[in-house]
Formats: C-alpha cells, structure tokens, sequence
C-alpha cells in the first residue's frame, strides 16, 4: 500500500522520483540546494551544543561530531515510517472511512483552538460535519487536488463569510497550518493503543527535553562569551562570567518558553525549523567561516552580519506571519499587488520553476522560508565581507597566531608525487590528522566511506549520472529508497545501538572519575590573549 499511495501523483509532484519535484516550491531541488549551503554555513556555529559538548580534548570534540553522523540510523527511520503511515491513511482509498474520521476529529480540535467565538465555532462545525464520508478516487492527487481540500474549501468559505475576506484568509490560514501540523499526533491517537500512546509521548518528551536543554546551553554560552565578554574589552572574573553564563541561561529559556507560547508557525515544521536557526546562522556563519578562514575579517564586519542577516530573516518570519492578516491588505489598500507581483515575477522568472514567485497569494506568501533563509545567508555573507574590507584599512589579521601556526617549527615541504597529492587530500576529507589513535583511524575512515564514498558517492552523485542517461520507473526508486532509507539504516542502527551503549557507559564511568579529580583552570575563560 506505501508504494501505490506514494505513486499517485501528477507529473512535477512525484514523492518518489526525485527529477520530478519541481513544482512544490517549499520541496523541490533549490530547497535541496539551501539544505547543502546551509550545512556548511551552520557547521561551526553549533559547536558546544549537543553531542560536540561533552568531551575532554578538541580531538574527542571532533570525534564526538564524527560519531554523531552515525547516530541517526534508528530515528530517521522511525520519523520516515510516522510519516509514511499518515500518507497511506490520508491517501490510500483502503482508508477512506478511517481517513474521514481522523479528519473530522481533527478539525474539531483545530477549530476550539483557533476560534473562540462560540457561535463561529458551531456555524464552521456544522460545516465540517456536514461533509459526507464517501470519497471518489482521485485519479492522481497534488498540492491542489487532494482528499484534504473538501475540509480546506469549506473552511475557507465559512471563515471569510463570518469573519470578512483579509481576517478569514488569516484565520484560515492557522487553521491550514495546524491541520497539517496535528494530523500525526491525532492519527496515531485514532490508531494506537493507550499504553503504545503514552510510551510514545514519554520518548518525544525525553527527546524534546534532551535537545532543548543542549541548544539553550549553547546559545547562552555563545551570547556570553562571543557577544558579552568581548564589549567589555577585557576579561571578566571567572565568578562573574559564571553568574552572567547563569542568568542568560535563565533569559534564554524565558526566551523560549513565551516564543513557544505566543509564536504559532504558520508553515511546515521543517520550514519553520529553517528559518527560525536561519535568524542565528545567517549572522554568525558568515562570522565562524570568515573568522578562521580569511585574513581581512574584523568586528565590524562580525556585528555587522549578525544585525543585518538576523534581521533579514527575522523581516522574513514576519512577512511570512502577517502576510494574510497585514501584509496582503496593505499592499491591496495601495494598489501595490500589480507592482510587488511584477517586481517579483521579474527577479524570479530565470530560476523558474526551482524558485516560483509567479504568483500572489491572499492567503500565502509567495516567498518560502527555504527562500528566505538562502537570502537571510547571503545578505550575511555580503555584510561581513563588505563592512570587513571597508573599515579593516588594509591591515590583515594575524591568522597564523591566532591558530598557533607561529609556534610550529618551519619544516622544508617534501616534493610530493601526483599520488601523494590526491591520497593528502583524501586524507584531509577524512579529518585524519597525527593525534588519531588506530581506533580512530577505522572511526574515521569508516565514516568516509558510509558518508562520502557510499551515500554521497554512489547513493547521490552515482544516481544522478545513471539517470541522466537511462530514467528510473518508480518501481526502481522505491527499491532505491528501501534500500538507502531502511534497510542499510537499520543494519547501521543494529550496530551503533550496541556500540554507543557500551560505549556510553564506558565513557559515563570515566566522566565521573575524571570530574572528582579535575582542577578548574581559571585562566581557560575563551580569551585568545597575547603573549
């Protein structure tokens, strides 16, 4: 049943064949394209949250980021079958009665979260109950014609009448995004048992409380000590930078309980998930990479792409957020829908249909948060370059001592082999450096061939040049993608599962050990000082 409900689809909308996806603009290949940028831009900022945080030495720090590549073997899997399991219910004729039945318990619970007039509420629930079970087969389902669409249609209607065009497109629009947000919690509540229910609740609490901790503890430490302790221009008593450490943890969690709280995404999680660590990446990427990789940059070009990308994709949530409810009616009540439509029709015809701004929404924004958090990024990158070189006089930072390459002795470079040259860059992929135990080495090496060589190699580049030349039936993709997404996952899964737990009580032991006997260097306060 997964293949089949996963098959039918209109041409450009494929969930199966990935040269087929151009036309969802918030999953298609430049949404790809951002994840990759992205994954370069974010590398270094995360640093000091999660699994990078707990270890000993920089080396088992970079161990530590090696090992986690293998750590998702079980979840991703898990995640892909949660979501594989509401595709079939919602799309496979097989469950059209139990499909009708989520979904009307579903939009019950949408609509007493989102509307508090009661009358309101009974008019838009004696709507959705008056839409009858028996469905006709759609003959190939899309973004625009799906078995969900009879709910969004009436909704739309009700809404609009009762509340008027611009703030019932606003309120329609919460109760799209919700809709599609609850449909697996409520799906798996019509389809598992009680005690299957609460275990499942039990393990995404663990596994929310677990990241959220780790992400407040590294964004409090990085406030602290890349924005707090450097504008005092000297370094501060190691007590105080404790206390201060403390309290923008408590602010940061604060931050994120009313954030949590007030701000409702209105879009998919994964996108809202973009655009929201964009707000931090598009001002501190740029920072990390042009920090440690380039001799022109300055604080001015630092502070000047943390506030200027910020900002852009913070400008990004709210437009995208206030689009239905402020942004389309302004532009309407100026006459501005032609112009912007035009303008932006313009600048995105030569990236279509990868980027499509073709068309204005009254309920949507035409600009996706994939495209908003590329921007975000870029505008950083500009911003760091251009306030660096204007205001770095000439001057080039001493890179070299800052990376304490001045205290290494000036060795004569051996002239090395055509070979030499391309195993040296391998190796450098790799990461392996002089300080790798053999452990290490089979670690490391390992990852590259499961990451670069397999996944990347094979599994990606390999692919692509195959069907360049002879196209995949998507019979072949689906055993592509059992293979690559279940089954060597799940063999890894197996593997690491009983590593990392014996492993993990290894290393637990010895972090007790190593913190009764540990003495606290005052002077390791984060200051890079001269000597």
């Amino acid at each position: 049943e997964i293949v089949p409900a996963l098959a039918n689809r209109v041409p450009g909308e494929s969930f199966l064949n990935p040269f087929d996806i151009e036309h969802p603009k918030e999953f298609n290949a430049f949404a790809i394209f951002v994840i990759a940028f992205g994954m370069i831009m974010k590398r270094a900022i995360w640093y000091g949250g999660g699994q990078t945080g707990s270890a000993r030495t920089p080396h088992e720090q970079k161990m530590a980021g090696v090992l986690g590549e293998l750590r998702t073997g079980f979840s991703s899997i898990m995640t892909l079958l949660f979501a594989l399991l509401v595709l079939v219910i919602f799309c496979h004729p097989n469950y059209f009665s139990k499909a009708h039945e989520i979904r009307q318990d579903l939009s019950a619970c949408v609509v007493k979260d989102i509307v508090k007039d009661p009358q309101q509420a009974a008019k838009l629930n004696a709507a959705i109950s008056s839409i009858p079970e028996k469905q006709e087969v759609i003959e190939k389902l899309s973004l625009k014609n799906d078995y969900d669409q009879r709910y969004m249609k009436k909704v739309q209607g009700v809404l609009t009448q009762e509340q008027g065009e611009h703030a019932g497109n606003a309120k329609f629009q919460e109760f799209r995004t919700l809709f599609y947000q609850m449909m697996f919690p409520v799906t798996m509540r019509h389809i598992l048992p009680d005690w299957l229910m609460a275990v499942l609740c039990l393990l995404l609490i663990m596994l929310m409380v677990s990241t959220d901790d780790s992400k407040m503890f590294s964004s409090s430490l990085t406030i602290t000590q890349d924005i707090i302790v450097p504008l005092r221009k000297k370094p501060m008593p190691i007590k105080t930078q404790l206390t201060v450490t403390r309290v923008v943890t408590a602010l940061v969690a604060i931050f994120f309980f009313f954030g949590s709280l007030f701000l409702s995404q209105l879009d998919y999680i994964k996108l809202y998930i973009e655009i929201m660590t964009s707000i931090w990446a598009a001002g501190a990427g740029p920072v990390a990479i042009f920090g440690l990789y380039s001799r022109f940059g300055n604080s001015w070009g630092a502070f000047s792409s943390l506030i200027i990308g910020s900002s852009t994709a913070i400008f990004g949530i709210f437009v995208q957020r206030k689009w239905a409810g402020i942004v389309y009616p302004f532009l309407v009540k100026h006459d501005w829908i032609d112009g912007v439509g035009n303008f932006l029709a313009t600048i995105s015809k030569p990236f279509y249909p990868y980027i499509n701004w073709q068309e204005i929404s009254a309920v949507k924004c035409p600009i996706s948060s994939y495209e908003f958090s590329f921007i975000a990024m870029l505008i950083g990158i500009l911003s760091y370059v251009v306030m660096s070189l204007l205001t770095n006089r000439g001057k080039r930072f001493d890179l070299d001592k800052l990376l304490h390459r001045d205290e290494e002795p000036v060795v004569e470079k051996p002239v090395l082999t055509t070979w030499q040259k391309i195993s040296g860059v391998i190796v450098k992929i790799a990461g392996v450096t002089p300080e790798y135990t053999r452990g290490d080495k089979a670690i490391a090496w390992g990852v590259f061939c499961y990451s670069i060589v397999w996944r990347c190699g094979l599994a990606f580049f390999g692919v692509v040049i195959w069907n360049l030349f002879s196209k995949w039936s998507l019979p072949a993709w689906s055993r592509y993608f059992f293979v690559t997404l279940f089954l060597i996952p799940g063999t890894l899964g197996v593997f690491t599962t009983v590593w990392f737990l014996i492993g993990g009580i290894i290393d637990m032991r010895r972090l007790f050990r190593d913190l009764a006997k540990r003495k606290a260097d005052y002077n390791d306060n984060g200051f890079v000082t001269k000597k």
